[in-house]
Formats: structure tokens, sequence, C-alpha cells
């Protein structure tokens, strides 16, 4: 048991974490004008109501949360499955988040390209550590592909691949409408990723074998609270 639980965290090290303290209150962006919230940030129905819409018109960028947001994800099934993510736009067509799971933050860079999202890097780092220059994040080598048009079924980049288009997930945060899948399939794992245009991430899911054939050993992250600035 104690190697599946090493395994575990470092899967989990590879998935999830984020960093940055200074956490306000939580806001509802339900994209709805007029709509009442709750003292949760929900909406009056607990649900978001949207219109469906071409998924191929969505602006990838628009899959990460604004600069100096924070996402809060509630953890299950593993310590480090709980977790904080903080945005930042610091330049151009590039996205900066520290994923802290409350062991490790991690600092993942993303360019956004008119078809991709391309992942630059994905490593540990210090909590207070400078972003790079400009100059540095251009002369970095991709080491992935985050997301990629078409949203359609079937699509695939690297091992990931769309599985769902417009299914809707229900969160601590709120319930959301028209959400993207994205899975991972490996030897005795799954890992799936659920992605909403204006907030990104709001479910990541592992489903991992265990001895027990007829058991499986879930852990998730989902969004329990967002905070964007002022």
């Amino acid at each position: 048991m104690r190697g599946k639980i090493i395994f575990i965290q470092v899967l989990f090290i590879a998935l999830i974490a984020s960093g940055c303290t200074n956490k306000t209150t939580s806001l509802n962006n339900s994209g709805n004008s007029g709509e009442t919230t709750n003292p949760k940030g929900q909406t009056e129905n607990n649900e978001v109501q949207t219109e469906k819409a071409n998924p191929n018109d969505r602006t990838l960028v628009d899959f990460f949360l604004p600069a100096g947001s924070t996402a809060r994800f509630r953890g299950e099934g593993n310590e480090f499955a709980k977790l904080d993510i903080d945005f930042a736009h610091p330049y151009e067509n590039y996205v900066i988040l520290h994923e802290n799971n409350g062991g490790t933050v991690i600092r993942k860079i993303y360019k956004i390209e008119p078809n991709q999202i391309t992942t630059l890097e994905q490593r540990p780092v210090d909590l207070h550590e400078d972003f790079p220059s400009l100059e540095e994040i251009e002369k970095m080598e991709p080491i992935g592909i985050y997301l990629k048009k078409p949203f359609e079924v079937g699509t695939t980049f690297d091992d990931w691949e769309i599985i769902e288009t417009d299914v809707k997930v229900d969160t601590p945060f709120q319930k959301f409408d028209h959400a993207l899948i994205i899975e991972q399939k490996g030897e005795g794992f799954v890992n799936r990723t659920y992605l909403v245009e204006g907030f990104g991430e709001v479910k990541r899911e592992s489903i991992m074998d265990t001895v027990d054939p007829d058991e499986k050993y879930i852990v998730t992250s989902t969004l329990e609270s967002v905070t964007k600035p002022e």
C-alpha cells in the first residue's frame, strides 16, 4: 500500500499544485448579467445557463482565468489533491500558473497559439522565484500540448484525447454547462480533466487500478472557489 501512496503522490505532483497566498473572497462569474448570487457565489438555481455556441469559435486564452485570479480546489482521495492555482499573463500570448498542492509548487508556462495551447514548462519552483523574461520564454522548446482544436470527440494531442464536448459538470463552486472532457489513459490508470470556457480547469480526476479488480482508487480535485482581481 505504501508503494501505491508513493505512486499517487508522484502522479499528483505532475498533475496538481498551485502557489501564492493572498486569498480574498470567492466570486461567481456565471456570465449572466443581472443574475442573483448566494453567499457561496452560486447562481440562484446553482447552475450556469449559457447559450450553446460553436465550441471551435472559443478563444483559447479563455480556458484560463484572468491574470491575478486564484482558483481553489477541494481534494478528495489524497492529501495532494487539494490545491490552489494562481494565474498570471505577464506577456501577450503567454500564461503562467503556479499550482500549490501544500507540498510542492509547480510552475507551468503555456503559449497560446491559434489552434492549440502549447506547454513550455512544468517544473517545481520556489514560490517567490521571478518569472522568466520574455526573451527566456521565447527560447523555450515545447514539451507538450495542453489543449488543441478542433473541439470534437476524437481529437488527440500527445497522449490525451477529447472524449466529450458538451457535458454538465457539478462542482462545489457551481454547476457548469458545455464542458469539454479530455482523457489520458495509461497502464492501470485513467486521468480526466474537465474544462469550461471562462474558467479553464474545473475538475481533475484520476482513476487507478487496485489489487482488487472490482475496486478503483479515485482521486479528484474540484473547483471550490474563485478569487478575481477587482
